[in-house]
């Protein structure tokens, strides 16, 4: 059985945490998968979003005990920083990804998972799922991205609050501080929210899309002298790239679409 399922839809990609018996719990062999499929995607041209979900109807309800275990056992033998540094490769090669993201998060989303979901750019998450990372209940702490990316995502204070106090949430209260985009009243509808969401994120040119994810994401990590500089170097290259000029009457009618009906974002 493949750990990993992956699936396009015209420009959209669907990969699959497929481990339902263990609720979709992240484990070695998981991650690796979802690297090689994460590869997959990058190097597939056509592809212009990614949905990333759970089978079974669980996201994920984080990371395998036994690796766990396996880690608490090695670490006197093997340094830990060579599996983390494994562990954070996928993630961040999920974050970096030229195409956005959306997450779809059902049931649980617990310590890794909630990192893996930390790294895409929109989260919708079902009204019967809780989250949060509980690593601090085992005497560790959240470490491939749970402390760097909440802290980014719901700021320093409420990512205080959930860190130290190890607790879970509701998808209620997670869109409250702006951790996940939507809540929905089921997978189903978080499917269909998602693919609504993945159909209007592909009608714009890739290219551009792809460069202004990159920028919000190095916006907080460069000097303003900097990131400014950066966005006018960006912008030459884009105004270069072919599908701008015939993107242009689609881009004016979508505009005045908005004008006339905005959105209650």
């Amino acid at each position: 059985m493949s750990l990993v399922l992956t699936e396009r839809r015209g420009a959209v990609a669907h990969v699959v945490l497929n481990r339902p018996d263990r609720k979709n719990a992240l484990d070695q062999g998981l991650m690796d998968a979802l690297a090689e499929a994460l590869d997959q995607v990058r190097d597939d041209v056509e592809v212009k979003v990614l949905v990333l979900r759970g089978a079974g109807g669980v996201f994920s309800s984080g990371i395998d005990h036994a690796l766990l275990m396996e880690v608490f056992q090695k670490s006197q033998e093997v340094p830990f920083r060579h599996l983390h540094r494994d562990l954070q490769a996928v993630m961040d090669r999920l974050e970096a990804m030229e195409r956005p993201v959306i997450a779809v998060l059902s049931r649980y989303c617990v310590g890794m998972a909630l990192e893996l979901a930390l790294a895409c750019d929109f989260r919708i998450a079902t009204q019967d799922c809780v989250m949060g990372l509980p690593e601090v209940a085992f005497g560790i702490i959240p470490d491939v991205g749970g402390t760097t990316r909440l802290v980014r995502t719901v700021g320093p204070q409420r990512a205080r609050e959930m860190i130290l106090t190890g607790r879970l949430v509701t998808a209620r209260r997670a869109r409250a501080d702006h951790l996940v985009t939507e809540v929905a009243a089921d997978e189903a509808a978080a499917m269909a929210s998602a693919d609504a969401l993945a159909q209007h994120l592909s009608r714009f040119p890739a290219a551009g899309v792809g460069m202004a994810k990159a920028m919000v994401l190095r916006s907080g990590e460069l000097d303003r002298e900097t990131s400014l500089r950066l966005e006018g170097w960006v912008q030459s290259i884009l105004l270069r790239q072919s599908d701008v000029g015939s993107a242009f009457a689609d881009a004016l009618g979508y505009i005045k679409q908005q004008l006339e009906a905005p959105e209650d974002l």
